[in-house]
This record gives C-alpha cells, sequence and structure tokens, in this order.
C-alpha cells in the first residue's frame, strides 16, 4: 500500500513540475512581451498582459506544490516504508524464536492417551493381559508426564509470543 501511495505521489509530483515548467515558459514569454510605444500604457492590450502576468505568477507559485509534496508527503511515506521493511527483517529474524514442538508433544499426548485407553479396555476383558508396560497405572502416569510437556511448550511459545509482540507494540509506538 505504501509503495503505491508513493507511486501515486510522485505522479502528482510529476504532474505539477512539469505544469510549473510550462507556466514558467509561458511566463518568460508574457515577459518578453512588450507593447509597442505606439499602444496606450493603461486600459488596452498593456492591462491584458499584465492580468496574464500576475494570473501567471499565481499559476507558477502554485504549482511549486511538487517541492512540498515531495518534502512533505513522500519523504515521510518512504521513510515509513523503510522502517516498516526494518521492522520486517526483525520480525524474520526473530522467527527462530517461535519454532516450536508444540505440533510434536499433541502427537505424542494423542499416541499416549490413545494406548491408555487400549489397555483399559483389555482390563475390561481380562485384568491379567495388562502387566508390566501394559500396566494402566503406569500408563495413566505417562500420559500424565507428556500432558505437562506439552503444557509447557504450549505455556512457552505463549510467552515467546507475547513477549515478542509487546516490543514490537513499543517500538512501533515510539516510531
Amino acid at each position: 500500500i505504501l509503495k503505491d501511495l508513493i507511486t501515486f505521489f510522485k505522479e502528482i509530483q510529476t504532474h505539477y513540475e512539469h505544469r510549473s515548467k510550462s507556466l514558467i515558459r509561458l511566463g518568460n514569454v508574457l515577459n518578453n512581451t512588450s507593447t509597442p510605444p505606439g499602444f496606450l500604457s493603461e486600459g488596452g492590450l498593456d492591462d491584458a498582459l499584465q492580468v496574464l502576468r500576475n494570473y501567471n505568477k499565481q499559476a507558477i507559485a502554485e504549482s511549486n506544490k511538487a517541492r512540498e509534496i515531495e518534502e512533505d508527503v513522500i519523504l515521510a511515506l518512504t521513510g515509513l516504508r523503510s522502517d516498516l521493511h526494518q521492522k520486517i527483517k526483525e520480525i524474520k529474524n526473530l522467527s527462530g524464536d517461535f519454532k516450536n514442538s508444540v505440533d510434536k508433544e499433541m502427537d505424542a499426548t494423542r499416541r499416549a492417551v490413545n494406548s491408555l485407553q487400549e489397555i483399559l479396555g483389555k482390563t475390561e476383558l481380562d485384568p491379567a493381559l495388562t502387566t508390566g508396560k501394559e500396566d494402566p497405572y503406569l500408563l495413566r502416569l505417562a500420559v500424565d508426564r507428556q500432558l505437562e510437556r506439552q503444557i509447557d511448550e504450549e505455556n512457552y511459545l505463549h510467552q515467546v509470543r507475547t513477549s515478542h509482540h509487546v516490543h514490537l507494540w513499543e517500538t512501533l509506538v515510539q516510531n
């Protein structure tokens, strides 16, 4: 959006510059035009030339807005765009902080819960089938540990995102 706005205002600036140059050329023609000595100095063609000269001076002053657009609008938008590019680079550099294993931990939790459900189903049929590694109590402890790992990973990700959002917000507010 900023790039398009900059282009838009550059086009306006170019229009004003061309208009200014044309008006200056017209003004030079008017300034080099003089009434012959036999014409009236007032109330004739000379008055028309003075009106045109005054109009042209005002038009030239008006067309000098190109400089104001360059100084005020385009430079400000270009600076803002540059700042945004810098912030984008900072965010990309921070992207490593957002790497996490939440998906991996969720898969491990899902597998642990499925194993526990399967063993509980076997226990209902014959409790003697669920001994050793397949002890429901041990599998329940494994599910609890896995849930703790998943929650720790999710909390870490949330803390990192929150701290980075606060940092970016503070930076944007300062600028």
